[in-house]
């Protein structure tokens, strides 16, 4: 289509994370524009602040013209303060990512993904958004940016509403702000973008009118529809590297190891007993968990009697047995002790076992119940050396810089890869020296078995 005599030009506007497009008597482009809406109130076709630079695209492509007051950022004049030659893969990244400017980049945690981020922002020169999703990974990217960058770091989140050229923001404080800041920054940064398929945070993103989008993961979604949706919001995965790729000259180089443990006889004699209660349960029930929902349903059918909500106890505590068992609880000491001029980090499922651990051994712990200015004081602490051994339930899986940190002793967890992977990442920052160790304790003889192999299946667990 090119321009002519009739052509009348459109104009393009932004309200509350829409875009409202006036194509006068134009109306015949809504065909060859599918993700326009006509809005009877408006008198004007609509769509989400996400098809900006589609509907740019096509105008330009077209030779068409129009007006345009849609966006509210800035052309910046960014130079990294200190800038180091990017390793080799980092480039390869940049350089995959530069010919569509969006897309998602999967490297392992410690790898250099922050400055990977940095690079793009230098490329593209654009009021830029980077989105995590907790408060200390937030004030991690300020911290980091405002020494990779002399200009201010606005940050919202915790509290804090404060907008500068670049800022940093959870992916809540994203979404609340939608509406208002959607047209505020052409470049979005998600880190840990496996977060953003969620319902709320996935409309956020398209609030946004953002052309220029980078997700950064190093544990993406297995999911096809969730990784699809990735692909939609942000671009498809345009480089990946993984641990065992990059372990031993970028990163640490690794050993797993599993230690297997006894319940001791009144141990053993507890867990049979629980178990045998849950199992002849659901036995009775005849549920398949391997079905979508199964486990949501069985849980809902024991709240509807007496001997549901017993064996659905006999369920937790036996797992419980096997978490916390004394053989581990032996054995944890015994790792405290062979490592004690190293830095430990102590994972756990859950704060009940946490605090347990912290009493038992006089350690250090955090929970998602320890309070802000308390944790930053055992981070601070643990990253100095005064505490070396840190217990934490979940809390410290992604995104807590602790370079430090040399040996994880996964005490419990889920089955799931992502959380095993990121416990892994947690400890291979690179360090002159250093050779990371992660113990993985392994109740004999009960369900910890199928769930320790199950969340091994990966790469970065094969042979070792």
């Amino acid at each position: 289509m090119s321009q002519n005599s009739s052509w009348v030009t459109p104009s393009i506007s932004f309200q509350s994370g829409m875009l409202i497009v006036d194509f006068k008597t134009q109306a015949k482009l809504r065909k060859e524009l599918s993700f326009l809406k006509w809005d009877g109130r408006l008198k004007a076709y609509v769509c989400l602040g996400f098809y900006y630079r589609d509907l740019i695209r096509f105008l330009h492509l077209n030779g068409l013209s129009y007006t345009d007051s849609t966006p509210k950022y800035e052309k910046l004049d960014l130079t990294l303060k200190n800038p180091f030659a990017p390793h080799d893969f980092q480039t390869e990244a940049l350089k995959a990512w530069e010919g569509p400017k969006r897309g998602m980049v999967v490297l392992p945690t410690g790898s250099g993904k922050s400055y990977l981020a940095a690079l793009v922002m230098e490329k593209v020169q654009r009021s830029t958004l980077i989105l995590a999703p907790t408060i200390d990974l937030i004030l991690q990217w300020q911290k980091t940016l405002a020494e990779r960058f002399q200009c201010p770091i606005g940050l919202l989140g915790g509290g804090t509403f404060d907008v500068q050229e670049i800022t940093v923001s959870t992916y809540d404080s994203a979404r609340i702000h939608a509406e208002s800041l959607g047209n505020r920054f052409g470049l979005l940064i998600f880190d840990e973008c496996h977060h953003l398929p969620a319902p709320g945070y996935a409309q956020m993103a398209r609030n946004y009118i953002a052309p220029f989008r980078l997700g950064l993961t190093a544990t993406p979604n297995e999911e096809a529809d969730r990784l699809q949706l990735i692909g939609e919001l942000i671009g498809k995965t345009v480089y990946t590297k993984h641990i065992q790729q990059l372990s031993g000259e970028y990163l640490s180089p690794y050993e797993t190891r599993i230690e297997e443990v006894e319940l001791t006889e009144a141990e053993r004699e507890e867990y049979d007993w629980h178990r045998s209660q849950y199992l002849a349960f659901k036995d009775q029930l005849g549920e398949n968990f391997s079905r979508p929902g199964g486990w949501e349903k069985f849980v809902m059918r024991c709240y509807q009697s007496v001997e549901g909500r017993d064996a659905l106890k006999s369920f937790r505590r036996q797992k419980e047995i096997g978490t916390s068992s004394q053989g581990k609880l032996e054995l944890i000491a015994e790792l405290l002790k062979r490592h004690n001029q190293e830095r430990i980090i102590i994972f756990t499922a859950d704060n009940k076992i946490a605090y347990q651990i912290s009493s038992l051994f006089l350690l250090p712990v955090i929970t998602h119940e320890t309070k802000a200015k308390e944790r930053k004081t055992i981070l601070e602490n643990f990253r100095g050396g005064r505490w070396p051994f840190l217990v934490n339930s979940r809390v410290l899986n992604e995104g807590v810089d602790v370079p430090e940190a040399g040996v994880a002793i996964i005490v419990s967890g889920t089955s799931t890869v992502r959380e095993h992977v990121q416990r892994l990442g947690r400890i291979l920052r690179n360090q002159a020296g250093k050779k990371a160790i992660l113990y993985e304790l392994i109740t004999l003889g009960t369900t910890e078995i199928y769930t320790s192999k199950r969340r091994r299946e990966h790469g970065a667990y094969q042979s070792r």
